[in-house]
């Protein structure tokens, strides 16, 4: 116990070693550059539809990198429910652990005012109003409904899978020229999410000393997980696609719309799924777990390698 005390000890020390004020990042006012691609086209990809000129290569860019940017906003909403209760289990029990999942619950509230504010101000300047999800508290409940296991191992592939879409495709964006803000934005979302990533390992860990018979329904539940998230990234893709037409001033054709809409259903599936399932962080933590929690997520992974 006391080991496990100092890796949430810890956590508290690297939170507060990293942490950032919202305005700093993301000052109120903030006026966006709409001359340049937002994220990577390894994450968008938009740059091999044939049926777009480059103007509107680039607006779709700029929707999907607004979408993507609600995503975390909207997909945070679970978050906050799995730390805050999380948290709640240790009252009057550990406070180390207590504090450490506090801080976690905190700064994925601070998250979701970032990406809110970041739409905000996309909308502000965007020459149409995006069309994005709005049944977030629906989802979260729907994903809170399954066991804390499943959820806190379907969190850390969300998260580390934004590690993997940092280090693959931020971190080192000279070649593209991506928009510094959204770069700058990402970077400190991802420095306090590395260390939710060990309290949701150390949640997952604390759960499997306790009822390790409880691993292979969890693994059953974070599949339908994965289902449901698919679910909801064409949800948001056809919303794009309205967005898109309506920025753009023309109606695409059937040809052009199914060439769009496959495209752009391959991209979401690899960034949000297949990128997560590959991260080798991930793996090594899924291993850690048990060797059974990383054979099943290996055995699911082919059907998301869409890249």
């Amino acid at each position: 116990m006391l080991k496990t005390d100092s890796e949430y000890q810890s956590c508290i020390q690297s939170s507060e070693r990293v942490s950032w004020k919202l305005d700093e990042v993301l000052p109120k006012d903030t006026v966006l550059d709409f001359s340049r691609r937002i994220l990577s086209d390894a994450l968008t990809g938009t740059e091999a539809i044939s049926c777009l000129s480059a103007e509107e290569k680039l607006m779709l860019n700029q929707i999907r990198s607004n979408s993507y940017a609600h995503l975390f906003l909207f997909l945070e909403e679970y978050a906050v429910a799995l730390s805050a209760t999380r948290a709640n289990l240790e009252l009057h029990g550990n406070s180390i652990h207590m504090r450490a999942l506090l801080r976690f619950t905190e700064e994925e509230l601070k998250h979701q005012h970032l990406f809110a504010r970041y739409t905000t101000a996309f909308a502000r300047g965007f020459k149409v109003a995006p069309a994005l999800l709005d049944n977030h508290v629906q989802v979260a409940k729907a994903i809170m409904a399954k066991s804390n296991l499943s959820v806190l191992i379907f969190n850390l592939h969300m998260e580390l899978m934004t590690q993997q879409h940092y280090v693959e495709t931020i971190r080192n964006n000279e070649r593209e020229q991506l928009d510094p803000l959204f770069c700058n934005m990402l970077k400190h979302h991802w420095l306090e999410e590395a260390q939710h990533t060990r309290l949701d390992f150390l949640e997952a860990q604390k759960i499997l000393a306790q009822a390790p018979e409880t691993l292979e329904a969890a693994m059953t539940e974070y599949a339908e997980l994965l289902q449901a998230l698919r679910a909801t990234l064409n949800a948001q893709l056809e919303l794009d696609l309205q967005t898109f037409e309506k920025a753009a001033g023309r109606t695409f054709t059937e040809a052009e719309r199914k060439e769009i809409s496959v495209a752009q259903e391959r991209s979401y599936v690899w960034s949000f799924i297949g990128m997560g399932m590959k991260a080798p962080l991930y793996l090594s933590r899924l291993r850690a777990l048990s060797p059974l929690a990383e054979q099943r997520v290996l055995e699911l992974a082919p059907q998301y390698y869409c890249n």
